[in-house]
């Protein structure tokens, strides 16, 4: 019963968690995340963990966002997961809410021993709209079809006050196109190799 009250809009805490390798943008991904949640005038908490590599090292950005006070700023269970790299998914699944939603990286990752699971190639997308390190801002487009508290309009606010304006255009571009992806998959979350089936 409480897995289905977590899950439901009415919740008053979500938890995210986005985790891949430095250099990603992994960071700035949550700040933005966390940004959005205060322009919906949400309760927001953001943390963030990596490695001592620059690059290539683990990092983790976690949001926990409530339409209520937020008595405790980490994560406890996961409601999402979004995992760039393969070591980010199979470190981070054992955080995950019981009918919690995973998220990955189609090009990074292979293996995902959880049910409830979506693959979409935001390297790929990222690159068609010519901008590679458009891949974390991608991955923000992915979450919106799913979670609750946060809508298009507040991350698209968000993004725009982070990013440069020449780089603005071609991250919106990647952002809907993962968004757009996402809500075609939606409904069918058990099937986690489906990235042939629509066109980017």
């Amino acid at each position: 019963m409480n897995n289905t009250k977590v899950s439901s809009v009415k919740s008053p805490r979500y938890e995210i968690r986005i985790a891949g390798a430095g250099g990603q943008g992994i960071i700035l991904a949550g700040i933005m995340l966390a940004e959005a949640g205060i322009v919906q005038d949400l309760y927001v908490a953001q943390s963030q963990s990596y490695g001592p590599e620059t690059r290539g090292g683990n990092s983790i950005s976690e949001v926990v966002l409530s339409n209520t006070e937020i008595d405790f700023p980490q994560s406890t269970e996961l409601d999402m997961l979004i995992a760039l790299t393969q070591v980010a998914c199979d470190r981070n699944l054992p955080d995950m809410k019981e009918d919690g939603l995973v998220i990955v990286d189609s090009e990074a990752v292979q293996r995902v021993l959880w049910d409830k699971s979506l693959s979409i190639p935001f390297g790929e997308i990222a690159r068609k709209v010519g901008e590679e390190r458009a891949i974390n801002v991608a991955a923000l487009g992915s979450l919106v079809p799913f979670c609750p508290l946060i809508d298009r309009q507040a991350l698209v606010k968000a993004i725009a006050n982070r990013l440069p304006s020449a780089k603005l255009e071609a991250n919106l571009q990647a952002f809907d196109k993962a968004l757009n992806f996402a809500r075609r998959l939606k409904g069918r979350l058990k099937s986690a190799g489906t990235t042939e089936e629509f066109e980017i």
